[in-house]
């Protein structure tokens, strides 16, 4: 994805869902109907919808499926709208030209025809409530899902164990590491001076008879233990993908030297630690330093100045 595009992309807006369909739609259109796809959670289906239609055989997943397909009705759109048309008026966006066509080859009529199945992100191993769906799919697409669950090392797995192997997880999270994240908690705790976690306004739903929960972003990661988490899931993260550029980041510029010096030193400190960890047999001899690979992500533009981590992840 070209810089000059998520700039233009970032200026018409916020919504984090044109980043992901532009991320998915790198794949060439000839080999889409080839790649299934899970959209979980699939919310009210504006992703899944734009994934149908831009050739990918999609199946959506959500805690809520009530939900899932109530935002085309909200859009107020009639069934032969466009693709293009319906996405940006679900997902609250303006798509650029080049995505229309990079994703749709143009103006397409919509997909609605889109399964949804109820899943829950946290099921235990013997409870998946979507049996049969174990290893069927290429791709696994997590739009701020992780954030809202309360282990996250199960979810992880949950996640793995619908992938082929060598398949592949988008995940986005809120990024803690952007150095207005990074202002915000120094001085108020918290992810963003107007986020606030408590045990009531951080509940965003429940069901009807109160089993299922929505949490809101109760439960926020940053980089370090995301990438901790997928690795002992069965994940290793490939590449960040860019996202919606976050202006207050961008104004703290002036930061990134200070961000860089301490960096650089906590990362001494591991590299002594894995050392003597291998000194003494705690580490495996032969395993392979992280921290080159860790300074080049920690360390990157879209790290530093974008509001969310978009994060590609492959089965092990």
């Amino acid at each position: 994805m070209r810089r000059g595009s998520v700039v233009s992309m970032s200026l018409g807006s916020r919504s984090l869902y044109p980043f992901v369909l532009a991320a998915m739609c790198e794949r060439p259109r000839e080999e889409r109907a080839r790649v299934r796809v899970l959209d979980f959670p699939a919310g009210d289906g504006a992703l899944s919808f734009a994934l149908a239609a831009a050739g990918f055989d999609v199946v959506g997943a959500d805690l809520f499926p009530e939900t899932f397909g109530s935002g085309r009705t909200a859009a107020g759109l009639e069934s032969k709208a466009g693709a293009a048309a319906l996405f940006e008026r679900m997902a609250r966006c303006r798509l650029p030209g080049w995505l229309v066509e990079r994703a749709f080859g143009g103006e397409v009529p919509a997909r609605t025809d889109v399964p949804c199945v109820a899943a829950d992100l946290e099921a235990g191993e013997g409870s998946w409530p979507a049996p049969g769906l174990e290893g069927l799919f290429d791709v696994v697409v997590c739009v701020e899902g992780i954030e809202h669950v309360v282990d996250r090392h199960r979810t992880l797995r949950n996640l793995r164990r619908l992938l082929r192997p060598g398949g592949r997880l988008l995940l986005t999270t809120p990024n803690l590491l952007s150095l207005r994240a990074r202002l915000a908690s120094c001085f108020a705790g918290q992810r963003a001076f107007k986020s606030f976690i408590d045990e009531h306004t951080s509940v965003w739903g429940r069901s009807d008879d109160g089993r299922r929960i929505y949490h809101g972003h109760a439960f926020l990661i940053n980089y370090f233990q995301l990438r901790y988490s997928l690795h002992h899931c069965g994940l290793r993260i490939e590449r960040l993908w860019p996202s919606n550029w976050s202006p207050s980041s961008l104004m703290l510029a002036p930061m990134v030297p200070l961000v860089w010096l301490a960096h650089r030193a906590s990362e001494r400190s591991a590299r002594r630690a894995f050392v003597r960890g291998q000194a003494r047999g705690t580490i495996d001899a032969g395993a392979r330093p992280p921290f080159d690979e860790i300074r080049r992500h920690v360390l990157s533009p879209e790290m530093l100045f974008n509001a969310t981590m978009i994060v590609e992840a492959s089965a092990r």
